[in-house]
């Protein structure tokens, strides 16, 4: 008998290892799951890489799915407890300060699934800066500081810069521009933006390298 549990509790660490090796999951004070509430029967733990760096001071909570070499800086927060779940792509990156959180019911429809908040492939989320579901922001696009998107796609490439807001159910194109401190919130706005300038298309890629490679040095 006592070989047979000995077994048992060999087995379990196993399987507790192999899933924190694939998704990197922290029971630690600033990563929780989300309580049980009115509209969520039961709690959600967040799924993280193992490659994906969150920083201690950062909270991620709740139904949030976190990919491969994802960097979250200080006092970032990602909170999958209201609306949910959330997503965040490969190579992205949540700098400090950061808020990303959704109402509790609408959605934004990705494949067959509906997501709070939606963050493609290598998106970078400056300091400061709002992500407020329902949201979809597409691959390789920049929020600045102190941006505040809500109830908004934004899509591919797109450099939207420091202070501005883009809300309101608009749809912003691939690879458009949206100038500091706009405000975008009509889709005629949105469709008389211009494209990223010449000066601004590297940014987006300097500054996924350089957090890409902050996530792997903090982990190592």
């Amino acid at each position: 008998m006592k070989k047979e549990y000995l077994i048992l509790i060999a087995v379990f660490v196993a399987v507790i290892a192999l899933f924190t090796s694939v998704y990197g999951l922290s029971r630690s004070p600033n990563v929780s799951a989300s309580p049980i509430t009115s509209w969520s029967s039961q709690m959600q733990y967040p799924q993280i890489d193992a490659t994906s760096f969150v920083d201690p001071s950062a909270r991620v909570i709740g139904d949030v799915t976190i990919g491969s070499n994802v960097y979250i800086g200080p006092s970032a927060s990602v909170r999958g407890d209201e609306g949910s779940p959330i997503f965040i792509g490969d190579g992205s990156n949540i700098q400090d300060g950061v808020v990303v959180h959704g109402l509790k019911d609408p959605r934004v429809v990705v494949g067959d699934k509906n997501y709070s908040v939606y963050v493609g492939r290598e998106v970078s989320m400056a300091h400061g800066s709002v992500i407020h579901g329902p949201v979809f922001i597409g691959d390789k696009s920049f929020i600045g500081f102190g941006a505040v998107i809500f109830k908004a796609n934004i899509g591919k490439n797109c450099v939207i810069l420091h202070n501005a807001v883009v809300t309101d159910n608009v749809n912003i194109p691939d690879g458009k521009l949206v100038p500091a401190g706009a405000v975008i919130d009509t889709q005629a706005k949105a469709d008389a933006l211009t494209e990223v300038t010449e000066d601004l298309k590297e940014l987006p890629h300097e500054v996924v390298t350089v957090n890409k490679e902050l996530a792997k040095t903090y982990k190592s």
